[in-house]
């Protein structure tokens, strides 16, 4: 998901169901609901309804357009570097500033 909306792509996505917490469809699910993927479940997807949707997505120049800028909006590049800065907020260490991400107190750190 990462990838696709990086590079701005359309696409079809079919999640694997059985992935840990089914977070694949969840990830699928939030470009879908935004209008920057079509989601397809694996177990109602048959060869004819993808050729289908296929079709109609190769003959809507305009729809294609508007999926890929949509994935783009939706691109977070910096998520890893967030993620990190987070961990390294928690461990007490300084972390090189990250576009996008500002270090907000929790009123609850320390509790266990």
């Amino acid at each position: 998901i990462a990838e696709v909306s990086a590079a701005g792509l359309a696409s079809i996505l079919v999640p694997f169901p059985y992935a840990v917490d089914d977070h694949q469809t969840a990830n699928a699910h939030y470009l879908a609901e935004n209008g920057a993927a079509i989601l397809a479940k694996q177990a109602e997807l048959k060869p004819e309804d993808l050729a289908n949707v296929l079709s109609a997505l190769i003959s809507n120049r305009e729809q294609l357009l508007q999926m890929s800028e949509k994935a783009r909006a939706l691109a977070k590049p910096n998520a890893t570097q967030a993620v990190a800065a987070i961990c390294a907020d928690y461990a007490g260490y300084d972390f090189p500033e990250v576009p996008g991400y500002e270090y907000v107190e929790d009123e609850n750190e320390g509790e266990v």
